[in-house]
């Protein structure tokens, strides 16, 4: 008998190509069943499976083959034990069983014979993508009263089991992570691109969890080295929360930022345990304000969310061909140079939200006029790097009007990134041009001639009057 993930569907998902997180209530998830049924126990999973070649699943109207392999299903159970282990010694929650054992009538919804046959958490191996975790019942138990139990599916691989691929490692590893995101809770609310629509949050976390586990894996490395696809690099003015085009999977670069630079790798543990405190309490969780706190006891109060925006633009900055080694990201080399903008143009930026852009800058000494009717929530880092990999950073706070020295050789630009000051988001539009004035035209017509100079000198003469 299959059993219906309850009347709400949240699917949690690993995939290459497509946004895999599942909101909608009209498509079901079940349990898998097979018809010659296999399984492989450990201490703290039961992984399932079959062997036989006439057992099939039905996706979409098309039979799909459910056959595997006892050496695959004992390296996926391996390779979660492994995850799992990891995590719990880092301070992570455990996985919630997923039924009572002490429950003996055979006959009761709530016996572990429709949970998978005991509490040990289940994994089975089917067709419905690479990876997924799906959230059953409820878990309310403090302090995480908001948590659930679930179950995780794992692919196939289309029959072509003989050999462990190699994304299995992350893919386990970031599904293992789910499982445990379900223990805070699995809160939803709110419509793509709103504030409390939360489940970028699950693959932004789970991604960078990735590398926490299995620290060769490649596959956040791979993302942000692929300059044809939205990434944090690509598109340097989307939010650390844009929800579309897999971002949130790419966007783990962003909790990495935060781990690398604040130098405490719980502070992703702290969010959850805060997300996972407001949502069991009925709270309407609000994602960026739990990063501020974070960061504040990550760093004694010393760092904000606002410098943690501005930074981690100077990290995206220094990438690709710009990347300089052992500065910045380790991997900053490999990735895809960050995209760059032209002066002259009006653009706009999402508050409160974590995006950035990038201005080229000429090496020619200029002065910058900046106009915006929000200069106070918008915040100025002039980057240099010449020839030599030398690096230069210079905050330029809110002005309207900036003096740029011009440099010999390298390159330069301008970062404009949004303030972290409000609960609300609200599009903020800036220009940033060169002002025509020319230092040394007294008189103003474009050139700098022995007229400027009798000007010079009539005014110094004047003074010296006075």
């Amino acid at each position: 008998m299959n059993y219906l993930i309850l009347s709400l569907i949240i699917s949690i998902c690993f995939c290459s190509h497509t946004q895999c997180i599942i909101t909608d209530q009209s498509r079901n998830v079940y349990r898998q069943n097979y018809i010659e049924p296999e399984q492989i126990q450990s201490e703290n999973f039961v992984i399932h499976f079959t062997t036989a070649a006439d057992d099939f699943q039905e996706i979409n109207g098309q039979l799909y083959s459910l056959q595997s392999s006892y050496e695959y299903a004992q390296s996926i159970i391996d390779l979660a034990e492994y995850s799992l282990n990891i995590y719990l010694q880092a301070g992570w929650e455990d996985i919630p069983p997923d039924c009572d054992e002490s429950i003996t009538d055979i006959n009761s919804p709530e016996h572990c014979i429709n949970y998978g046959g005991n509490a040990l958490y289940d994994i089975y191996i089917s067709n419905d993508g690479p990876g997924m975790v799906v959230p059953e019942n409820d878990y309310s138990v403090a302090p995480y009263e908001g948590g659930r139990t679930s179950f995780m599916k794992i692919s196939t691989l289309a029959n072509n089991y003989s050999t462990l691929p190699s994304w299995s490692h992350h893919v386990v590893a970031h599904e293992v992570h789910h499982s445990i995101q379900m223990r805070y809770g699995t809160g939803t609310s709110g419509t793509p691109g709103n504030y409390i629509h939360n489940l970028w949050f699950f693959e932004q976390t789970a991604t960078y969890m990735e590398n926490v586990v299995f620290p060769e894996s490649n596959h956040l490395y791979t993302m942000l080295a692929n300059c044809n696809v939205v990434t944090p690099l690509t598109y340097t003015h989307y939010g650390v929360d844009y929800p579309a085009e897999i971002y949130p999977y790419r966007s783990a670069l962003w909790q990495k930022f935060l781990v690398n630079s604040i130098g405490d790798s719980s502070i992703v543990r702290y969010m959850w345990e805060e997300y996972g405190r407001q949502f069991g309490q009925g709270q309407t969780v609000s994602l960026l304000p739990i990063y501020q706190n974070s960061i504040s006891i990550a760093t004694d109060n010393q760092f904000s969310l606002s410098e943690a925006f501005s930074d981690y633009a100077v990290w995206r900055y220094f990438t690709g061909q710009r990347g300089v080694q052992n500065i910045y990201f380790i991997d900053a080399a490999g990735y895809c140079t960050s995209s760059t903008f032209d002066l002259g143009e009006t653009y706009s930026l999402s508050s409160n939200r974590g995006g950035a852009y990038f201005i080229d800058l000429p090496n020619e000494e200029m002065n910058l006029a900046i106009t915006s009717a929000f200069m106070d929530d918008l915040n100025f880092t002039h980057v240099i790097k010449n020839s030599n990999d030398e690096i230069y950073i210079l905050e330029l706070g809110q002005s309207s009007n900036i003096i740029i020295d011009s440099i010999n050789d390298g390159e330069q630009a301008l970062i404009v990134t949004t303030k972290y000051n409000s609960l609300e988001s609200y599009p903020i539009s800036f220009t940033v041009g060169t002002d025509d004035y020319i230092i040394g035209d007294i008189n103003q017509d474009n050139q700098i001639n022995i007229s400027d100079v009798v000007l010079i000198i009539n005014i110094i003469l004047s003074n010296e009057s006075n």
